[in-house]
């Protein structure tokens, strides 16, 4: 798969054609996320979240990973049973490299910026899902903090934010 990315940082920086992602991988924690599950909204507006715990999944209304603006890929941090696919996203450091391989047989390389953990009834929308920076960029999103028993759900949400190379 040919490898392509563009320069950063600048409203003329390059993108890429819309291609839908297939897999992503984040070496420095170990993550493959196999084939990527396609994700829109719930009945509540909030982004679905993939079945089943080993998968992750795009955004697809949104931006494709090397298009301008923000692309959304979401995934479970663990189950009852243990890790899941996004388990060790908290643990992502600044300048990690983030591969996506895309339907087109091209591959987009992101470098992390940064990552951040916001509770949930306090999250960001419109700067994890807006488009801040004017470039082609990715977000990485998964559930941490605390465990809340009583609901079944964790307090917090992870979100890794990356940038085309």
């Amino acid at each position: 798969a040919a490898a392509v990315g563009g320069a950063s940082g600048d409203l003329h920086a390059k993108t890429l054609p819309r291609s839908a992602p297939v897999r992503l991988t984040i070496p420095s924690i170990g993550v493959d996320t196999g084939p990527l599950v396609g994700l829109g909204v719930d009945a509540h507006g909030a982004l679905e979240v993939p079945r089943r715990f080993e998968q992750a999944g795009w955004y697809t209304p949104g931006p494709a990973p090397g298009q301008y603006g923000p692309a959304v890929i979401a995934g479970h941090v663990d189950s009852t049973t243990g890790p899941a696919v996004f388990y060790r996203l908290g643990a992502l450091h600044k300048d990690a490299i983030v591969t996506v391989r895309r339907a087109d047989g091209s591959t987009a390389r992101f470098t992390v910026d940064r990552v951040a953990t916001y509770r949930k009834r306090a999250f960001p929308t419109s700067s994890v899902y807006g488009d801040t920076t004017h470039r082609a960029e990715l977000r990485l999103i998964t559930c941490g903090g605390p465990f809340d028993a009583r609901t079944g759900h964790y307090d917090d949400n992870v979100v890794a934010y990356a940038h085309l190379l």
